[in-house]
């Protein structure tokens, strides 16, 4: 029983340093370890408040179990305001899961934040939200293909987050979940998920009120804390996570927006080169919702234009 807070420093081969700031609370009763990481991308800001507010908000005297909470997973990132990658390597930890001991930077990261502090646990919460160029429509995945009941319990966990959107993702597929944080933690035997609130960048109330709400219920589901969870009744299950790419580099003029239903075949938007000439039509390739967008009309070939969620 008790509750403890550190940074906990790591060292690269090449001397950077990779700084965890960790708060553990382990409760007056038996009960599940849940892990909740914020920050694996530096600027999604409501998500590392919502860490941190959970993680002062909690008492040895009000949980079951134990809870660690990692409030920013990337501080390199987070101190640089770099969006998606770490500044050292350039690479995305949302898609080097379980890393390495002996890779670049992002691979040491990830690997520290598996073993030192997810592996062994009961359930897993990664939280994220709109990154600076970012538009979205609250969001819950969860990873299937681990087995039967991690696969199960994955899908509960984002049941009870409460977000209006929920889809089941896979190693192959449409939009692949590999070398995912919630990803590698259910095929490690851990239910988890990924919760995605926030907008381009902003750190609001009503955002992290929004990841707040979904985390404490879960803890209430789980049986960390008392209380009765609300079972949500507005929940949209999409069968498939479509991302949309572009054809050519250029501008990019969108003609829609995050939360907008759309149906096959719409037309999405053009793009333009630099002197504004015509390049190409921008159509839906399925239908649904747009999950998330991206807000900067500046595109590279094959530039990551939105996220459906298909129905």
């Amino acid at each position: 029983m008790g509750k403890t807070r550190e940074t906990i420093v790591h060292k690269t081969p090449e001397g950077e340093e990779i700084l965890f700031p960790v708060v553990r609370i382990e409760g007056s009763e038996p009960g599940p370890h849940v892990v909740i990481t914020g920050g694996l991308h530096g600027c999604e800001y409501p998500g590392i408040a919502a860490a941190i507010a959970i993680s002062k908000e909690l008492t040895p005297e009000t949980i079951h179990g134990k809870v660690t909470v990692v409030t920013i997973c990337s501080v390199q990132a987070f101190e640089a305001r770099s969006m998606f990658v770490t500044p050292s390597d350039k690479k995305n930890p949302n898609r080097f899961f379980p890393g390495t001991k002996d890779g670049t930077y992002t691979d040491i990261l990830v690997n520290h934040i598996y073993e030192d502090f997810i592996a062994g646990a009961d359930y897993h919460l990664d939280i994220h939200g709109g990154d600076m160029v970012e538009a979205l429509d609250p969001f819950c995945l969860y990873h299937t293909g681990a087995g039967a009941e991690t696969d199960e319990k994955s899908r509960q966990l984002a049941l009870y987050y409460g977000l209006p959107g929920v889809i089941a993702t896979q190693s192959e597929g449409t939009w692949p979940d590999q070398g995912t944080n919630y990803g590698n933690s259910a095929e490690n035997g851990i239910p988890a998920i990924i919760a995605e609130v926030g907008n381009i960048g902003q750190l609001t109330e009503e955002d992290t009120a929004l990841h707040l709400r979904g985390i404490k219920n879960v803890l209430k589901y789980v049986g960390v804390l008392d209380g009765e969870p609300v079972q949500f009744d507005n929940i949209t299950e999409y069968r498939n996570f479509v991302w949309l790419y572009t054809p050519v580099k250029g501008i990019y003029y969108c003609s829609v927006h995050a939360g907008d239903a759309i149906t096959e075949g719409q037309d999405l938007g053009r793009m333009e080169d630099y002197f504004g000439n015509h390049l190409a039509d921008i159509k839906a390739p399925a239908s649904g919702k747009i999950l998330f967008l991206t807000t900067s009309p500046a595109m590279k070939e094959k530039g990551l234009i939105m996220g459906i969620g298909e129905l």
